[in-house]
């Protein structure tokens, strides 16, 4: 019997180096990763793409990673960037925290090919978020025919943080927007590596919501991004806001980071007292947002569309039936936006949707807040000569679906990943959006046209009234209203006059 047991151990252990030999390896610039394979995909997960931004480099640029010796195991999250507890959302479940957080993702299909690249920038306000959220699960998207990348990148004030003192210190180089430079570092570890998982560095499509949407519309926008990707997805992005500059003005972010500095008792602050405060100093009630910094970041994100300063690329842009659900999509808000138009825009959606009026005035809040803006975006990208594709989506997961005002902000993500939570339910139509989106997401980053597959056709952005895709329980194009084109021609009146008065560094 013991003779048998111990053969039977080493059977079970020549099985098991069998199956160890057979995992996945991908070599890449800084050394060989084991990965994982899952059904038709295979998954690296955790990799540097940047060395860690902790101790005298935080506030710095990022830098290349360092190589490594052997074979790094690449089979589970690195860590999510810290961010405050006050920040946490159900399905943002990041895991452990850490400074040293530069690390992404990449799921590819089994199958050899010479795949197009899709790199996902989270949402969560430039302030939480990671990576890692089950919800960004890329394998299914991977198993439509794509190599799918996910990626952490700086956050709140480590992410954007600006200080007389640290531009004294080097008042040539690239400074405040660490986040997006950290998402550029991203890119261009994606061109020199894409090809080790069977991606092509010539064929990159960018694509994020709400903050990530807005950083791909930074990105359209900035120098820094240039030849780093070859057509963009901005979902739930906006376009109307307008940044602080880096200095200059009332407001800017090198007096927001003094004031912020002082408050913690750093009145006159060196570079080397403000790298040594505490993390969670750093962190507590760190909400921040880009800056104009005139290097990384030129312009507001909308801004270069409308200086037709942006990427001649092709761009998918949209958003949601419901993002009011972020919160501060009163009628309040809308006013303010609007102005004096105001009256006769809400009258008018009072009489296009036959809400009440205080449901009439939260729509309209939410188109110029948010969807709008994106189509504005779209008319003038396209009008450049540039195949544009806008959509609308309006989709809820049957278990909410009796009550529901629409699709949440970020409602869309679990469709276009094919991710349902496990706190959600789907019926045949939720899977069928499921399917379309996909299919939609994955055929645009193929060849810059998401039709095709006998979906329903997704017509190009042309002639006003803007033409968009509804996804739903009737997939289909349709025309915005009258009211519609006047409250997205005011919306961004309105922005242009914030981008013109703002101040340059």
């Amino acid at each position: 019997m013991r003779i048998g047991h111990l053969l039977g151990m080493a059977t079970a252990l020549v099985a098991a180096s069998g199956v160890a030999a057979q995992a996945p390896v991908a070599r890449i610039d800084t050394g060989s990763l084991r990965g994982a394979r899952a059904g038709d995909t295979i998954a690296f997960k955790g990799i540097p793409y940047a060395a860690p931004p902790v101790g005298a480099m935080r506030w710095r640029p990022p830098a290349r990673p360092a190589s490594w010796p052997g074979t790094r195991e690449a089979t589970s999250f690195g860590a999510a960037c810290p961010q405050g507890p006050e920040h946490r959302e159900p399905w943002a479940q990041v895991g452990p925290m850490s400074e040293d957080c530069l690390f992404l993702n990449v799921w590819r299909p089994v199958r050899a090919g010479r795949y197009p690249v899709m790199v996902f920038i989270h949402g969560g306000g430039f302030t939480y978020g990671a990576a890692g959220v089950p919800l960004y699960d890329g394998a299914a998207l991977a198993a439509r025919g794509a190599v799918i990348v996910t990626i952490n990148y700086r956050l709140g004030r480590l992410g954007f943080f600006a200080h007389p003192a640290l531009t004294a210190e080097d008042p040539g180089g690239r400074l405040g927007n660490y986040a997006i430079m950290d998402q550029v570092a991203a890119l261009e570890w994606v061109k020199r590596n894409a090809a080790a998982f069977a991606g092509d560095p010539g064929n990159v499509t960018i694509f994020g919501e709400s903050a990530g949407a807005g950083s791909v519309q930074l990105l359209m926008g900035s120098p820094a991004g240039r030849g780093l990707f070859h057509k963009a997805i901005s979902q739930s992005g906006s376009g109307s806001s307008a940044l602080f500059p880096i200095r200059g003005g009332a407001i800017n972010a090198e007096r927001l980071g003094a004031m912020w500095a002082e408050s913690i008792g750093l009145k006159d602050a060196t570079p080397a007292q403000l790298r040594a405060v505490p993390l969670a100093e750093v962190v507590r009630n760190g909400r921040a947002f880009p800056c104009i910094d005139g290097t990384v970041v030129t312009q507001s994100p909308g801004e270069p569309f409308y200086r037709q300063a942006e990427m001649r690329i092709p761009l998918m842009i949209g958003g949601n039936s419901n993002e009011s659900s972020l919160g501060g999509m009163t009628e309040a808000a809308a006013r303010g936006l609007l102005g004096p138009d105001f009256q006769p825009l809400f009258d008018g959606y009072v009489a296009m949707t036959g809400k009440p009026p205080a449901s009439a005035a939260v729509d309209l809040a939410e188109d110029v807040g948010f969807v709008l803006p994106s189509y504005a975006l779209a008319d003038r990208h396209a009008a450049a000569g540039n195949p544009t594709f806008a959509y609308y989506v309006d989709q809820v997961p049957v278990d909410q679906r009796a009550g529901a005002a629409g699709t949440d902000h970020g409602g869309e993500l679990e469709y276009v990943f094919g991710t349902r939570p496990v706190e959600h339910r789907w019926d045949a139509r939720d899977t069928e959006v499921a399917r379309l989106m996909g299919d939609y997401w994955v055929r645009f980053a193929r060849t810059g046209n998401p039709n095709g597959g006998g979906a329903p056709r997704w017509p190009a952005v042309g002639n006003r009234p803007t033409e968009r895709l509804v996804i739903g329980a009737a997939t289909g194009a349709a025309r915005l209203q009258p009211v519609q084109e006047r409250a997205k021609d005011a919306a961004m009146a309105d922005a242009r006059r914030k981008w013109t008065a703002m101040p340059r560094p």
